[in-house]
Formats: structure tokens, C-alpha cells, sequence
């Protein structure tokens, strides 16, 4: 068997070939936090300092007929893309990377200093207004495309209080736009679509990852609260680390490492063999938040170089349903997670 590579590792890999082709303590809510790491709109272009970074987006929609779809849509400096579609009621999960030999011959351009990032000719995601955070993104693949308005109602999460957290080795500057205003149209084999519904879009920037897995979740509730939260994996399948950060209705947030985080059932990849978590259970005390995740259906495993006799990489990533409670209410909405397993 292959020896798996984390999705995230890819980034890395992908940047080494850029180069060639150019030759903890949990924090109370009461607690202020430090000065805040990240700065709009600056901290929104690119930052070719750093080694590893990403701009990534999912969202949960809904055409005018009442039929649902989820679709992602990530870019990771210098070279790489990926984008997927659900089609939920009829469970059809359509997928793509470009293949290795694009990706090097890809000359993607990712403004310094503001937001906006091209992919070719095909691909632009951009600010459309420098006084609101507004946005229009158009991606395209093979037989699947993207076209949306996006406009956060949320100012930018900071995540972890200040923008700057622990990850998987070191620290990464992270925010996130928790709850995006979506609407445009979607492309799925010749079929345009108009759909709307509501978004979530994470920018992250880092020196450098170590090897291990993650399990990664965002959480939109029907009380507009919104939570982030993960667990970094060893390869030993032991939880290095776990992090949860809210957002309020008025935008004050809250974060802690002192949450649980249970794997309650799985599917197996018939594929690859990858067992990926698909109902899961968040537990934290201070808030009484103890909520259910579910994906929406299991089959949603992304393969990036599927074919390469050099490289495996799988993981998934899909969109989920939420109920439970919170401070005492009952709670629901939806999500997305991202689970990037470790090969033995």
C-alpha cells in the first residue's frame, strides 16, 4: 500500500515545484485578547514570505426549486486548485484538480496588498468593493463551474481572538468570513443553475507544517452563531492538539482548547481504504455547547494526482447538517468538514 500523503503536505510539495519552475491555555470569554495579528484589507492579498498559504470557500445552496447543493472551492499559493460540487439529493459528488502537468504549466497570479487572485485565464476571485467585504468569485473546471456574489454580514473572525494560533508545527495567521450572503449560478455537465445560500471563506498563511493529520469543521447555526474548531492528528493517530473559536450574534467571540471531540461512526473509501468520521459530537462546558455533526452523505473523498505512481493524496470534504444545543437552547444549521487522514 502506498504511503498516504496529509492534503496539507501537498502545499509543500506543490511549492517545491513552483521553486523549480522559477529555477496553550484555554482563554475565558471575559478575557481581552492580544493586539489583533491580521489587518484588512492588506492582510487579504498574498504573502510570499511565507511558505505555505491558502484561500478557501464552502457553501451550502439551494436552487429555486428547493433542490440542494454544497460546493468548495480552495487555491493555495503558488500552483494549486481544487474545486468540488454536491448535487445532495441525488448524492453525486463531482470533483477536480487539474492533473500534476497543468499545475506546472499554471501561471496563477495572486495580488499583494489586496484581494484578488487569478487562475489563468479561467479563474478570478476578487473584492468588488473596497468599502464592504463583498466579493465575486468565478472558477472553472472540466464540467463544473462556479459564478457567485458573495457578501460577508459578519465582520472578519479572527481566529483563535487575535488571527494567530498554533497549527500543525509553529503558527499560522488565520481569519475567517463565517457568514457569506451567496448567490449567483453553479455549473454542473452543461446545466446552469442559480442557486443562493450562504457561505463560508478561510485565508490562511504560515512558515511551514508538520506531517499530521486534521479534522476540520465550520458550523453556521440558525441563532447566527458560528464556530470553527479542529483536532490535529499524529501519525500515530493520537490528537496532538484541539481548538475551538465562536462567533456571536453581536460578534463578541470566544475561544478555548478545552472542548471534546468524538468520532461516533465512519465510512471506508472503497477506493482508496480511507476510513473518514461521518457523525460526529462536540461537547464544551462553558457554553453548554453539545452539538451532532453529519455529513450529508458519505461518499465525498477527493483524490488529488489519482494515477501518480509518486504521490497519494486523499481526504474529505463535504458539507454536513448540525443539531444540538447551545447556552441551553436548541440549536441547528449546517457545515462543511475537511478530514485529511494519515497513510500508515
Amino acid at each position: 500500500m502506498k504511503r498516504l500523503i496529509p492534503a496539507l503536505v501537498l502545499i509543500i510539495l506543490v511549492s517545491i515545484l513552483g521553486t523549480l519552475l522559477t529555477g496553550s491555555c484555554a482563554v475565558e470569554e471575559s478575557q481581552p485578547y492580544g493586539p489583533l495579528q491580521v489587518n484588512f484589507p492588506e492582510d487579504e492579498g498574498a504573502h510570499p514570505e511565507f511558505e505555505v498559504e491558502w484561500w478557501y470557500l464552502n457553501s451550502n445552496l439551494t436552487d429555486s426549486e428547493g433542490r440542494e447543493y454544497t460546493a468548495m472551492v480552495a487555491y493555495f499559493r503558488p500552483s494549486l486548485k481544487i474545486i468540488s460540487i454536491s448535487d445532495l439529493e441525488a448524492e453525486t459528488f463531482y470533483q477536480e484538480v487539474p492533473p500534476l502537468a497543468e499545475l506546472m504549466g499554471a501561471t496563477p497570479d495572486y495580488a499583494e496588498g489586496s484581494f484578488d487572485l487569478r487562475w489563468d485565464d479561467s479563474d478570478r476571485w476578487h473584492r468588488t468593493d473596497p468599502k464592504s467585504l463583498s466579493y465575486h468569485l468565478e472558477a472553472k473546471g472540466t464540467a463544473i463551474g462556479l459564478n457567485l456574489n458573495l457578501v460577508s454580514e459578519k465582520a472578519p473572525l479572527m481566529v483563535g481572538g487575535d488571527g494567530l494560533i498554533e497549527w500543525t508545527e509553529g503558527s499560522t495567521y488565520y481569519y475567517s468570513l463565517t457568514r457569506l450572503q451567496v448567490e449567483g449560478q453553479i455549473e454542473v455537465e452543461g446545466r446552469v443553475i442559480d442557486v443562493e445560500g450562504i457561505g463560508w471563506m478561510d485565508h490562511q498563511w504560515m512558515e511551514s507544517m508538520a506531517e499530521r493529520g486534521r479534522d476540520w469543521f465550520s458550523v453556521q447555526l440558525d441563532n447566527d452563531t458560528e464556530v470553527i474548531f479542529w483536532q490535529i492528528v499524529n501519525p500515530d493517530r493520537s490528537v496532538s492538539s484541539r481548538d475551538l473559536t465562536m462567533i456571536f450574534p453581536d460578534e463578541s467571540i470566544y475561544h478555548t482548547i478545552d472542548l471534546d471531540l468524538e468520532k461516533l461512526d465512519s465510512w471506508v473509501s472503497p477506493q482508496t481504504g480511507n476510513e473518514y468520521g461521518i457523525l460526529w459530537r462536540l461537547r464544551e462546558e462553558a457554553h453548554d455547547l453539545d452539538l451532532e455533526i453529519r455529513a450529508r452523505y458519505a461518499e465525498q473523498e477527493i483524490r488529488v494526482f489519482e494515477g501518480s505512481d509518486h504521490i497519494d493524496l486523499d481526504f474529505w470534504e463535504g458539507g454536513t447538517t448540525v443539531s444540538g444545543q447551545l447556552n441551553g437552547q436548541a440549536v441547528a444549521g449546517v457545515g462543511y468538514a475537511e478530514l485529511v487522514p494519515l497513510g500508515e
